[in-house]
């Protein structure tokens, strides 16, 4: 879980710099006169703010489950959160069926939220089972029975 929610860290980060491009780009070309620019300056716009508010919510989550990868106890919360992350995945593979997008990358796009979660699961799982028993150690067995 602690590496994918690095990869999610650093994935999060680079969109995060490509929205910033994209609404800087948008409102450049808004900003060039004619009506047609203003249209796909506006749509770059809004996409650029989609992408950086997606992007930052993926960094939120990469920061979270860094910080509650070592805590079983908090297995809950990043496993909720994971299935945010593939609902929102499954989502995005639905809209590239409609468009012409690439359905491959759309299925990539649901491997990063399937590990999380299922690490978060593994993690939560490990909080529920019971402690295994200590076996003695040698040294009280060669010593003789404590008197």
């Amino acid at each position: 879980m602690k590496v994918v929610s690095i990869l999610y860290i650093i994935f999060s980060g680079i969109s995060i710099l490509f929205g910033l491009l994209a609404l800087v780009g948008g409102g450049m070309i808004a900003a060039g006169g004619d009506m047609m620019g203003a249209g796909v300056g506006a749509v770059a716009a809004i996409m650029g703010v989609v992408v950086i508010l997606s992007s930052v919510f993926s960094l939120i989550v990469g920061i979270i489950g860094v910080k509650n990868c070592a805590k079983p106890e908090k297995a809950q919360v990043c496993f909720v959160l994971g299935i945010i992350l593939i609902v929102l995945a499954a989502l995005s593979l639905i809209s590239s069926f409609g468009s012409d997008g690439n359905v491959f990358s759309g299925l990539i796009g649901l491997v990063l939220p399937v590990l999380y979660t299922l690490g978060a699961y593994w993690n939560k799982q490990s909080a529920a089972a019971p402690a295994a028993p200590q076996a003695p150690s040698d040294d009280a067995n060669r010593n003789g029975p404590e008197l």
